[in-house]
């Protein structure tokens, strides 16, 4: 039977991007080729765990629970059975959305919503891989993180239904506009038009809601110049920084 490695799996209210407030069940596959040195997921990417379960178990859990199921890492999209799941899932009559860095391909997958988080270059773990005794996994997370022709691919692949989430630096105005002038230049290469703009989120970096809640101030001017959108993290401000949630 086939099978994939989750890491955990919970019903909950989508926190992040357009379908935010949503009851979904999330299934979070443990394995990930990158590891950002702010990873909310590390069971997933610096030390994945989790079991093997077979599709049909989870094809058969997601059916007790809500319409909309999350597939979500770690990044699902390393993992071929993830194509069959997502297939099995929306043949169920399942709203699925497929969380992704976007730096993978994976044949066959299907989604109703991909929901694409490229890495800024703030998430290179260059310090932390350091201290750890592995620079290799920041020299490889560096070079694997931003693929703009393979982000390019899924846009056009999921033209009907596609997200960036971009984390930013919003604790100093220098952050953040680093970060902006790295969203622009990849915004400019995809060549997204005016019209696609409001799919662009900027999500403040921050676990508390006081942090959240200065991220969000910090970040709406960007919002208003540029029509990006802010992305909202309601499930820590209903849960806080938990897993499971």
């Amino acid at each position: 039977m086939t099978s994939l490695r989750i890491q955990e799996r919970f019903v909950s209210v989508q926190g992040e991007g357009a379908l935010v407030g949503a009851p979904s069940s999330f299934v979070r596959v443990s394995g990930c080729n990158l590891r950002c040195v702010w990873c909310d997921t590390p069971r997933t990417s610096w030390a994945p765990e989790g079991r093997a379960v077979e599709l049909d178990e989870l094809v058969r859990w997601c059916a007790a629970g809500p319409r909309h199921v999350v597939l979500t890492g770690g990044e699902p999209m390393l993992l071929s059975p993830a194509a069959e799941l997502s297939q099995r899932l929306r043949s169920a009559g399942h709203h699925l959305t497929v969380e992704t860095a976007g730096t993978v391909w994976c044949e066959g997958l299907e989604a109703d919503l991909i929901s694409i988080s490229p890495k800024l270059s703030h998430s290179t773990p260059w310090d932390r891989a350091a201290a750890l005794g592995k620079p290799k996994l920041a020299t490889m997370h560096e070079a694997a993180r931003l693929d703009l022709e393979l982000l390019a691919r899924l846009i056009e692949r999921f033209a009907d239904g596609w997200q960036l989430k971009f984390v930013v630096r919003t604790r100093a105005p220098e952050l953040l506009t680093a970060d902006l002038d790295e969203i622009d230049a990849i915004v400019t290469a995809l060549e997204l038009p005016t019209s696609a703009r409001d799919r662009v989120l900027l999500m403040p970096e921050g676990t508390d809601d006081a942090t959240l809640r200065a991220g969000y101030l910090a970040a709406i001017d960007a919002c208003r110049t540029r029509g990006y959108r802010l992305g909202l993290r309601l499930h820590i401000h209903l849960f806080g920084h938990t897993p499971g949630t």
